[in-house]
């Protein structure tokens, strides 16, 4: 079910997990992210309202830059970061730590703090990711310098990078969650489907005694009951329908008897030449209709499964020899050879005898009324594996591949003037099945027919 309900139940409800908890864990990685991040802004920011507050009166006594390095020295901070005191013009009048720049003016937190808001930048730093925060120092309202602190946001990574597995465990741990349980509810969809497709299948195949478990009271419950029903309904007509074609054959066999009879006493009588010829008709006719009827019986008990079949001991060789001698003077008159092909390891396999003969001469029938004169019949059995596989290969015109399909098919005639009732293959089929086994057509126009059967050993 590569394309099924099933497959699309599955991927929808996954997608839709999926894009839910990739979308869930983005938003709070990022919010997890501006949490630290602003945390450390506001730690930074309070180290240097803390530093302003507790060196306000040097601040006011102008002392900031001619003691810039003692003040940042003497004073304990609270957060690992380099620390800078900067004057009105963006020079550094102390570093905590030795950098390489003298004047940082061009940097966008420090034009910010010169101007009378605390700046921030988050950048890079010889590889190393940094926010940095500065503030300005104040007398009165007059910016007379800033304090500039710079960490390093590896330790928020980290903890961010800690975040990021944690959160993408706890997403598989729920995707996969989802597919499972899609995947249960899925089958509790597509299950009662397939077995619902496969006894349909069974009864559009003629198996009408196959009913349908009915495992929950839904929609899928009401389907199966409605084809339960359906094929109730086909069964009980299928069955009023073979009961009328078998006492419809019986009825018509007493007259037909008559018909034949009279026919052939009024021959035996006539010296009329065109009166002859005509109850000579009269008569093929009469056993034309004859056979038809017993085809009709036939398959009618057949289908019905009203026929018993007397199982014993039959010895495939030496009947398909029986059959194909029996058929050899015909195959003669018409200018076809038979060959036979027997594999003699093939013993004994427990089946009817007569039906199995009736199938063989159905099949022979056929090969030798659509072969013309000059062609091949050949009968092959030999063992495979298990089975006892009959094939009967002619070099007759053929059946086109718009009949194939059809020709085992109850009452199909072909477009062929020489086709029978379009019973003969049907009663073949279910004699087959009967059997167990198997049998199959395989042809193509111009060049012959296969017909082959495959039985049980």
């Amino acid at each position: 079910m590569k394309k099924g309900i099933k497959r699309r139940v599955v991927w929808s409800y996954l997608l839709l997990i999926i894009f839910s908890v990739a979308l869930f864990e983005t938003m709070l990685l990022l919010a997890l992210r501006l949490y630290y991040v602003d945390g450390m802004k506001q730690a930074l920011r309070d180290q240097g309202t803390m530093f302003s507050s507790f060196y306000e009166q040097e601040i006011i006594d102008y002392r900031l830059k001619p003691d810039a390095v003692n003040l940042l020295n003497q004073y304990n901070f609270l957060v690992n970061a380099q620390v800078q005191l900067i004057d009105e013009n963006g020079h550094i009048l102390a570093d905590t730590h030795q950098g390489t720049d003298q004047n940082v003016s061009k940097y966008d937190d420090v034009r910010s703090a010169l101007m009378g808001t605390t700046g921030y930048l988050d950048t890079v730093v010889e590889d190393e990711r940094v926010l940095i925060v500065t503030q300005p120092l104040k007398r009165g309202s007059t910016v007379i310098g800033a304090i500039r602190f710079t960490t390093s946001l590896e330790k928020v990574n980290e903890i961010h990078f800690q975040n990021t597995l944690l959160l993408l465990s706890f997403g598989g741990i729920v995707i996969l969650a989802a597919a499972i349980m899609s995947l249960f509810l899925a089958n509790t969809i597509t299950k009662p489907v397939s077995a619902i497709t496969i006894a349909a299948e069974q009864m559009a195949s003629g198996k009408l005694s196959t009913r349908i478990p009915k495992e929950k009271d839904d929609e899928i419950g009401k389907l199966a009951d409605t084809l339960n029903y359906m094929a109730k309904k086909i069964e009980k007509n299928e069955q009023l329908k073979n009961e009328f074609i078998a006492s419809v054959s019986h009825e018509l066999r007493t007259p037909l008897t008559s018909i034949k009879g009279w026919a052939v006493t009024l021959h035996s009588m006539s010296e009329d030449v065109f009166f002859q010829d005509g109850l000579e008709i009269i008569s093929n006719e009469s056993d034309r209709l004859n056979g038809l009827l017993n085809e009709l019986l036939d398959f009618s008990s057949l289908s019905s499964g009203r026929l018993p079949l007397v199982f014993q001991e039959v010895y495939l060789p030496v009947l398909i020899k029986q059959v194909v001698q029996q058929l050899e003077p015909r195959g003669a008159r018409q200018n076809l050879k038979i060959m036979v092909e027997i594999d003699e390891s093939v013993k004994e396999i427990s089946a009817d005898y007569n039906r199995l003969k009736q199938v063989l001469i159905n099949l022979l029938d056929n090969s030798l009324k659509f072969t013309p004169s000059g062609g091949l019949i050949t009968v092959q059995l030999v063992r495979d594996k298990k089975e006892a596989v009959i094939t009967i290969n002619d070099t007759g015109i053929g059946i086109p591949d718009a009949e194939l399909k059809f020709v085992k098919d109850k009452f199909f005639k072909g477009k062929s003037q020489a086709a029978g009732s379009g019973l003969g293959l049907a009663i073949v089929e279910e004699i087959i099945l009967a059997h167990h086994g198997l049998f199959s057509l395989a042809s193509k126009v111009g060049s012959g027919t296969t017909a082959e059967i495959r039985l049980p050993l």
